[in-house]
């Protein structure tokens, strides 16, 4: 797995394709700088990354790393057609495999977040994988690749926006031989309670939303982000909160019903916990600073 840091988004810089004969072989790279997406639709791309082999065949991807070696371990023996993406991750990556993922949202103590600064948050893709959704993949490779009738600045950001949605689907739809991994479950689970956070959400409603145990996505999550369901959710409806405070003249019990909270001490007790202020005491420092 790879972990992708955000803002600003992945950026797309070539795409192609290509058909190999047999005894054809993918280039030999060493740190080109860049990421390496490959996607077969046909044959088998026989590939190595330092250490590491890969049988990439039809209706599998793999993603090569800008900072390792990668070459062809032996030449197609068979006819072999990929497309190939090259991106770049401007504000940093990990591998998965090696570290542990990062968990946003945590603060430093004391440290208060400014709501007009968007949030960092992580892409997370498999490098290598079984996709589910090969025709979806195809497609979208296509259109990336094809000569529109545009002008090029037009072109090139309907690139880029076929690009995210690509990511998007590798991110999401991947086919897997192996029981879903915590940090999978744990990025289910919160975006379901980011899409959910101003209903009342409870663990049965999320354990019968992903089909697992809901202590087993408590786990999930608490292995991946540090923290809980409840806290998590608690986080999101805080962020919203803040962001309700300075830009509206609603009441504290407004805002938080609007932000999923049932009762309005609870909400006050959850604010200042987290961010070391009341609300009012929050929403008074922004507005003395606009006057």
């Amino acid at each position: 797995m790879l972990q992708l840091f955000a803002p600003p988004l992945p950026t797309l810089l070539a795409a192609g394709q290509n058909t190999f004969d047999i005894g054809q072989s993918h280039i030999n790279r060493c740190k080109i700088g860049v990421f390496d997406l490959l996607v077969v639709t046909k044959g088998t791309l026989h590939m190595g990354e330092d250490d590491r082999q890969f049988q990439v065949s039809r209706g599998e991807t793999l993603i090569l790393y800008p900072d390792r070696h990668h070459f062809s371990i032996s030449p197609c023996d068979q006819i072999t057609h990929f497309f190939w993406i090259h991106f770049t991750a401007s504000k940093g990556w990990q591998d998965l495999t090696t570290s542990k993922p990062c968990q946003y949202g945590e603060k430093a103590t004391g440290e208060r977040r400014n709501v007009f600064v968007e949030n960092p948050f992580g892409i997370t893709l498999p490098q290598y994988c079984k996709l589910s959704n090969l025709e979806t993949i195809e497609q979208l490779c296509l259109k990336i690749i094809s000569s529109e009738h545009e002008s090029f600045h037009t072109r090139e950001w309907q690139r880029q926006i076929l690009f995210q949605q690509l990511l998007q689907e590798l991110s999401t739809h991947m086919k897997s031989a192996n029981p879903m991994p915590a940090l999978a479950v744990a990025e289910k689970a919160a975006f379901y309670l980011r899409k959910n956070y101003a209903q009342k959400v409870t663990y049965e409603d999320l354990g019968h939303a992903l089909r697992f145990h809901p202590n087993h996505i408590a786990r999930c999550m608490i292995q991946a982000f540090g923290c809980t369901p409840i806290e998590y959710i608690n986080k999101i409806r805080i962020d919203q909160a803040k962001i309700l405070l300075v830009s509206t003249d609603w009441s504290t019990d407004r805002i938080s019903e609007a932000c999923g909270f049932t009762q309005s001490a609870y909400f006050s007790r959850v604010f200042k916990k987290l961010e070391k202020l009341s609300p009012s005491q929050f929403r008074k420092q922004y507005v003395g600073n606009i006057l």
